[in-house]
């Protein structure tokens, strides 16, 4: 941690609570850019949020690009070995992740998928660019 910088949570707090249609638009390429990253590795994040994003450490090369932490709640979503799709849990199990930024599907208590990381995704671009979400 100490060798990245403030996260999209701590940047939307110092900027007023608020970021720019263009500022959003940019994490929302490269959130996009990390989610296909790691799905193409068989994972689902399963906790995206405003906090699990961060910056590169100030001052560096690296400030502006973003990074994706906290994997665990993370799942495989591809069996390593076959590379078959793993078998969904339909059944309401515990939610999981973060309340208000989950998937409907999590509310669900079912197993994370690869959709569910985007709608998180969706959700919390809308809260960074807005500043709330309508529930």
């Amino acid at each position: 941690m100490d060798m990245l910088g403030p996260s999209l949570w701590v940047l939307w707090n110092t900027n007023n609570q608020m970021l720019s249609e263009d500022t959003v638009a940019c994490i929302a390429v490269e959130a996009i850019s990390i989610l296909e990253q790691l799905h193409f590795k068989g994972f689902v994040h399963g906790d995206v949020k405003p906090e699990n994003f961060l910056l590169g450490l100030l001052g560096t090369p690296n400030e502006k690009k973003l990074y994706l932490i906290d994997l665990g709640l993370a799942s495989k979503w591809r069996d390593s070995s076959s590379g078959r799709h793993v078998e969904y849990d339909q059944k309401p199990d515990v939610f999981r992740g973060t309340v208000r930024y989950a998937s409907v599907h999590a509310h669900l208590g079912r197993t994370g998928r690869r959709q569910d990381d985007l709608e998180s995704l969706a959700y919390t671009l809308v809260f960074l660019l807005k500043g709330k979400l309508p529930w």
